[in-house]
């Protein structure tokens, strides 16, 4: 399955007729208020991104009061004489996910390492391009728009540098061992566990935790980028909403509002930091000095 998706995406002729025009549909919606200067003599031009947010504050109130649903308490009655048994049945299950995690992880980095290559480079465009728009248009008044413009592409940046020093922990001979233990036979259950106790008895455990804490990394990157493109979007969507203040703008300014503030940006730095950590070895360092 992963093969035919690739293939389609990869196609000349999806490329061309549907992902092109659609791309630049949805862009040309995105940026219909950041290729467009703010009124001259109106108060979108003076307004900060706390005035935009004070200026939806009352219709988000609304909203909120308007979704708000009644929360029910469901009261589960339960035996412990099992307490023992679920929780050493639920560790062994654990154990073998993350072991079937790491095993695929490391027949699939080139695809995943690709996959999110794309993501964070779509991020760091997506932001570069909106910071364009709205210096040439004027849209920046205050140093606040500035951060939420131009903090996402720098983060993108680190996050793809982060990117290939996780990807070069690996060694690709692991990664080959790996692939031939899933052959070409179609992904089964039965050959997915197999492959995996076949994998990590060759490796041994100290390879196996240098391997978890690099899947660890990716794990910090990809969320990193996912925060990174939920503040893009905040800014965007604020943006749009201090000149035209459609309600769509609104909703969507509403929903990103908590990747907004200085806790987010604290956030993803340690986040970017941490993947940093992990994939160079520092954490693998530090457990088995």
């Amino acid at each position: 399955m992963l093969e035919a998706l690739v293939s389609v995406l990869g196609n000349s002729h999806f490329e061309a007729w549907v992902a092109g025009p659609l791309v630049g549909v949805i862009f040309a919606c995105i940026f219909s208020a950041l290729g467009t200067a703010p009124p001259s003599d109106g108060r979108a031009s003076h307004l900060s991104p706390q005035d935009a947010r004070e200026r939806i504050e009352d219709s988000r109130d609304r909203r909120e009061r308007r979704n708000s649903k009644e929360v029910h308490h469901h009261h589960y009655h339960r035996g412990g004489s099992n307490s023992n048994d679920d929780g050493s049945s639920l560790f062994i299950i654990v154990g073998v996910a993350l072991l079937i995690a790491m095993f695929l992880f490391a027949a699939f980095l080139p695809q995943i390492a690709f996959a999110l290559y794309c993501f964070i480079s779509g991020v760091a465009m997506f932001s570069m391009t909106a910071s364009l728009l709205a210096w040439l248009t004027g849209q920046f008044n205050t140093i606040d728009w500035w951060r939420h413009a131009i903090f996402p592409f720098f983060v993108s940046v680190g996050c793809f540098w982060v990117t290939e020093q996780a990807i070069q922990a690996i060694s690709p001979d692991v990664v080959a061992f790996a692939q031939r233990l899933l052959g070409n036979s179609p992904l089964s259950v039965a050959v997915v566990i197999s492959g995996s106790f076949k994998f990590f008895h060759v490796l041994g455990d100290r390879y196996v935790h240098w391997m978890m804490f690099d899947m660890l990394a990716f794990l910090c990157i990809a969320l990193c980028a996912v925060v990174t493109l939920f503040q893009c979007v905040y800014y965007v969507a604020l943006s749009n909403t201090r000149v035209s203040g459609g309600t769509g703008w609104q909703l969507l300014t509403a929903w990103t509002e908590r990747f907004s503030g200085m806790g987010t940006v604290i956030f993803v730095s340690l986040l970017l930091l941490a993947g940093w950590f992990l994939a160079t070895g520092g954490m693998y360092r530090l457990v088995h000095q």
